[in-house]
C-alpha cells in the first residue's frame, strides 16, 4: 500500500496519505488548518542493506570501497554492495 506525502500550501504542513487502492478516492484536507489545496512532496527513501543469512553463496554485510591506481595521475575506486554474488 502506498504512502504519499503533500504539503499544504497554505500553512506548509506536511502530511502522509495511505492508499488501500487505486480506485479508492482520498479526502486529502490539511490537518492542522483545514486547506484544501496540498501539493505532493518527494518521499524520503527508507531501505535496509545486509547479509539475510540465507544462500550459500558468498554474502558481505557492510559496503566497502577499494581504491586503485589506474593510469599516472589518476585513480579508480570499486564498490562492493553486501548481498549475494555469484
Amino acid at each position: 500500500m502506498p504512502i504519499y506525502e503533500f504539503r499544504c500550501a497554505q500553512c506548509g504542513n506536511i502530511q502522509e496519505f495511505l492508499s488501500t487502492s487505486s480506485s479508492q478516492e482520498i479526502d486529502i484536507k490539511c490537518e492542522q488548518c483545514q486547506g484544501e489545496e496540498m501539493v505532493r512532496v518527494m518521499s524520503a527513501a527508507s531501505y535496509s542493506m545486509g547479509s539475510s543469512g540465507c544462500g550459500s553463496g558468498k554474502e558481505s554485510s557492510s559496503p566497502s570501497a577499494t581504491t586503485r591506481n589506474c593510469g599516472p595521475g589518476k585513480s579508480c575506486t570499486t564498490l562492493e554492495l553486501p548481498g549475494h554474488t555469484r
